[in-house]
């Protein structure tokens, strides 16, 4: 009777074990997985709608900067006006303009994409980055098109030269 005692007391710790210790955990374990699910979903659904109020902000910051008076945004608007001037009146066509804000000691980048006849092409390209107009080229490329020739400038204007 002894030995079957001792045989069955492996068994009898094991339940013991296993009703004490491991059922509570199961439990805890399976409460703490389902409130680890409804906080990703929680998490996901503050996501999706964050994203459109990050997109948004970002397009305001930038609208802001462009129309802003006088600062940082107010060179980015006086920039695209002086581009603005210097590609009014010339004989171009698919003109493509954008400026942008720069880290300093730039105010913005400029980018510009033109195309026409070669002569006008080549004197805007000479225009823009003329002494004087604070621009400084960083990259030009010309591609010549069966009715002309094309433009891409990407030049840098800097802070304090209008």
């Amino acid at each position: 009777m002894r030995s079957r005692l001792l045989a069955a007391a492996p068994l009898a710790a094991a339940l013991l074990l296993y009703l004490v210790v491991a059922l509570p955990l199961r439990s805890r374990t399976l409460a703490l997985s389902d409130q680890y699910r409804d906080a990703r979903r929680e998490r996901q659904d503050a996501q999706s709608r964050l994203g459109p109020l990050l997109r948004r902000e970002a397009a305001l910051r930038e609208a802001s900067v462009v129309f802003a008076g006088p600062g940082a945004g107010g060179a980015v608007a006086a920039v695209r006006r002086s581009v603005l001037a210097m590609l009014e009146g010339t004989p171009v066509r698919g003109v493509a303009l954008a400026v942008r804000p720069a880290r300093s000691p730039a105010a913005a980048t400029v980018e510009v994409r033109v195309s026409g006849r070669y002569a006008d092409v080549v004197r805007l390209s000479g225009d823009l980055v003329r002494p004087g107009t604070g621009l400084v080229l960083e990259r030009a490329q010309l591609a010549p098109r069966a009715d002309g020739l094309e433009l891409e400038l990407r030049a840098l204007a800097l802070e304090g030269r209008r």
